[in-house]
């Protein structure tokens, strides 16, 4: 990966747009950006809410794969109504991470981002500060801008910028089970989202973490469901729904295999 080139890039596209500008991984993982200080606005809403991170991290992961099945760019809107544009960069053919520019209002519509900010506890005059440095863009520019990240994100892809190896098997398993371990899920849900069949991921998995899919998903819940248990004002129902199990019986049923330990009696502290 050739760093300096790959922010040169951005700093450009920056200057042209005044969006911020940012290089993802094909996990989605930041690795460059420009300015490097995420915008205010969604610094300020994750660090209060790590709910509004997660929601925020799917959102834009949905858009990913959006824009993966076009193999263009994507113009989409995020939760809260900025505008963003995600390009897919390959290399060879491989999927080597994504070039986002964002966020930005098409309109002024400040007064609904700054309500979320005020929801996660900050002051009005905080959140009208916070939402009045989002740059407000006429849409009829927006296009263009998009065109020109496009162009760079060609350039990027041309030019051998940015290389990287496709995630195993087992890692891309891995990924989906740690995005959506909340939900009901099956082996036939992480096959269809990693593109392999039932026996290669659940062997991969195997070789690679020692462990099979299923065990690491329940150990997976309970570890957050501790935590959650924590909490007094969740119930024992919510707490089985919001890590995936069924139902409260079937949670507390294997909270008590796994702890030795009823998950009511865990929460009163009688604890082993």
């Amino acid at each position: 990966m050739n760093k300096e080139k790959i922010i040169s890039v951005l700093s450009e596209l920056h200057k042209i747009s005044g969006f911020r500008v940012s290089l993802h991984s094909p996990d989605f993982d930041e690795i460059a950006a420009y300015p490097e200080d995420k915008l205010p606005f969604c610094a300020a809403l994750h660090s209060a809410s790590a709910e509004e991170y997660k929601l925020c991290r799917e959102c834009d992961k949905s858009a990913c794969k959006k824009a993966l099945n076009s193999k263009s760019t994507l113009i989409y809107k995020c939760r809260h109504g900025l505008i963003e544009a995600i390009s897919p960069l390959y290399n060879f053919g491989i999927l080597t991470g994504f070039l986002m520019m964002g966020q930005i209002f098409p309109s002024m519509q400040r007064s609904d981002a700054s309500e979320t900010l005020i929801k996660c506890g900050l002051s009005d005059i905080d959140a009208k500060k916070i939402t009045d440095a989002i740059p407000v863009i006429d849409e009829n520019k927006i296009n263009s801008y998009v065109n020109i990240m496009t162009i760079c994100a060609s350039y990027l892809t041309m030019s051998n910028s940015v290389t990287a190896p496709r995630p195993t098997v087992a890692k891309l398993t891995m990924r989906y089970i740690t995005e959506n371990y909340s939900k009901r899920i099956s082996i036939s849900d992480i096959c269809t989202d990693v593109g392999y069949s039932k026996s290669t991921v659940l062997s991969a998995f195997k070789k690679e973490y020692s462990t099979t899919i299923n065990s690491y998903l329940v150990a997976l819940r309970l570890d957050h469901a501790k935590k959650l248990l924590t909490d007094e004002s969740v119930t024992i129902n919510e707490i089985a729904l919001n890590c995936g199990f069924s139902d409260q019986s079937y949670f507390s049923k294997v909270f008590s295999a796994k702890y030795g330990i009823t998950p009511t009696a865990y929460r009163k502290g009688e604890r082993h």
